[in-house]
């Protein structure tokens, strides 16, 4: 399998301020598709602010429609900023700027997800936010894998250091096989597991897999790792900065929002803060 369409999905939350698109997103995925030599679907989305249905609130609709104007004249902009610099790097581009409620904009970024091999979304530590509820909607309704991009990255998209977050379950191997197109270029893949995981059925280890691995992949390699005081998460960040890997990959894992909030994971961890890009299959 090869990578031959990337979605990638800019979003404007409520402030336009606080939470507009790191740039470095757009610049992620267009690298990426250059290197794939893959065409890129860009979709920029901003929420739509709602003007009261009270009648004699005439002048206060008026203001939110021009605030609504403006909001998507600034994510158009966006929009033709980053196909212009897809364009300047010979990548095939389609994009556009979409308004509307929150709803149908995390539907529609799942939608158009599907029609890809793999999306690219942006990582949020706001656990509430709607840029952080988008990449959450991507990644676990869109049915593919999701590359979550750190703020401000600005490493290689092809990567030339790959960490392959191993722990035996179904949705690891799911992400090693999405993310092998990618894998089987690197220099180096190095496949982690970490210790602790009380979960039988999960205790494939990371020298069963590694054949597999070492089939599409030149350097392979083996590490064990402690859980960072109780937590995964944390290893995995860590080592991911120490060794200075640019891909991450691993299966996603989700309760329900209130449990997830509560007991947190790795998943959780990795959508707030990764510290490189992560491929993630749910």
């Amino acid at each position: 399998m090869s990578i031959k369409t990337i979605f990638v999905g800019p979003f404007f939350d409520a402030s336009m301020e606080a939470h507009a698109p790191d740039p470095a997103l757009t610049r992620y995925a267009i690298d990426l598709a250059a290197s794939e030599g893959a065409h890129l679907s860009i979709r920029t989305a901003v929420s739509k602010l709602s003007a009261p249905s009270i009648t004699f609130m005439g002048e206060v609709r008026a203001l939110v429609n021009n605030a609504n104007a403006e909001r998507l004249d600034r994510a158009d902009s966006f929009r033709a900023e980053a196909e212009r610099f897809a364009q300047a790097s010979g990548v095939s581009v389609d994009s556009t700027a979409v308004q509307d409620d929150f709803i149908h904009l995390v539907h529609a970024f799942s939608a158009q997800a599907r029609l890809a091999d793999i999306a690219v979304m942006q990582a949020c530590d706001e656990f509430l936010s709607m840029l952080r509820g988008a990449t959450e909607e991507v990644l676990f309704n869109s049915g593919g894998p999701v590359i979550v991009t750190p703020l401000g990255w600005s490493g290689p998209a092809q990567p030339v250091r790959a960490l392959i977050a191993w722990d035996g379950g179904p949705r690891a191997s799911r992400a090693l096989r999405d993310a092998m197109p990618l894998l089987s270029k690197a220099a180096q893949v190095e496949i982690v597991t970490i210790s602790g995981d009380p979960n039988p059925a999960k205790r494939i280890e990371g020298a069963e897999i590694a054949p597999r691995v070492a089939r599409h992949c030149r350097d392979v390699r083996l590490t064990n790792l402690p859980a960072a005081r109780g937590d995964v998460g944390e290893a995995l960040r860590a080592h991911a900065t120490m060794t200075r890997a640019d891909l991450v990959v691993m299966g996603a894992f989700a309760h329900n929002r209130f449990r997830q909030m509560v007991l947190g994971g790795v998943t959780r961890h990795m959508l707030e803060a990764p510290p490189v890009p992560t491929l993630m299959s749910y």
